[in-house]
């Protein structure tokens, strides 16, 4: 007589069990490794993105004209605005008070790889009032740049509209910039981004953030997301310290990265100084 062989029902069972608890294993292995893939890859985007953001606003400080940098402290210092540099040479000879109002304005010719008609005509602009004010004794609009007559090697002369026409001082290095529209960097606590601000114009009291947003002709960039400083906890993300005769300009850079509120705070704090030499 031949006797059959097979599972019994107990064994059945058992056998599913064993296997529903071999495979929830695997699952909860392979999900903590999916999970920590995600987490790597989104501490490593966080930190690209703080670099990123850094590193182009760091670049933009140091190209910016000297003493054009400034926060506005009723605005919780989230804003940093600036006058980048598009040109800069020294000058020969330039117009001033008196007998000499009406000499042109003599200087090298400066290395520009765009236009600098329009731009702002600086000399010896010692504090952001002769640069964003209506004093205009420092700041000229200008209308040409042309060769000298005679013609002497890279010496030109620029004409600009504004008036008076001659400047109120002389820098002590000779030294003029030509700057162009202002920049503004700014952060945004409600969505947690520092957007950048460009083509809004010239102003004497320094834009808000609000005022910013409702500027039609102002482009806005988003530079960086994932920032959650406390503006009403004193976490100011700009501040700006003046020149002194013992170093320059200095900007520091205050930014808290998080993937969400409270998590995994990454705080950066970074110093860009800025060249004394209005």
């Amino acid at each position: 007589m031949t006797r059959r062989g097979g599972f019994t029902l107990v064994e059945l069972i058992i056998v599913i069990v064993l296997l529903a608890i071999a495979g929830l294993f695997v699952f909860n292995y392979l999900g903590f490794g999916a999970k920590i893939f995600r987490d790597t890859t989104e501490r490593d985007q966080l930190v690209s993105q703080s670099r990123f953001a850094l590193n182009r606003l760091s670049s933009e400080l140091q190209g910016a004209v000297p003493r054009s940098v400034r926060v506005s402290s009723t605005d919780s210092q989230r804003c940093v605005e600036f006058m980048p540099i598009l040109a800069s040479s020294l000058y020969l000879d330039i117009p001033r008070p008196g007998p000499t109002n009406s000499d042109p304005f003599i200087a090298v010719e400066p290395m520009a790889n765009s236009s600098l008609v329009g731009g702002y005509l600086l000399v010896y602009a010692t504090n952001p009032s002769y640069i964003y004010g209506n004093n205009v004794q420092r700041r000229k609009i200008v209308t040409s740049i042309a060769a000298t007559s005679p013609v002497q090697d890279n010496l030109v002369e620029i004409d600009y509209s504004t008036t008076p026409a001659f400047f109120g001082a002389e820098s002590p290095a000779r030294r003029y910039y030509i700057g162009g529209q202002p920049i503004s960097w700014c952060y945004d606590d409600t969505s947690n981004r520092i957007y950048r601000f460009a083509g809004y114009g010239l102003q004497n009291v320094q834009r808000s953030f609000s005022q910013l947003q409702t500027i039609g002709a102002a482009s806005a960039e988003i530079m960086a997301e994932d920032i959650y400083n406390d503006l009403n906890n004193n976490e100011f993300p700009f501040y700006v310290f003046e020149a002194t005769l013992q170093r320059n300009s200095l900007v520091q850079l205050d930014w808290r990265f998080s993937r969400e509120a409270g998590s995994e705070p990454l705080q950066i704090v970074h110093e860009v100084h800025i060249a004394n030499v209005p």
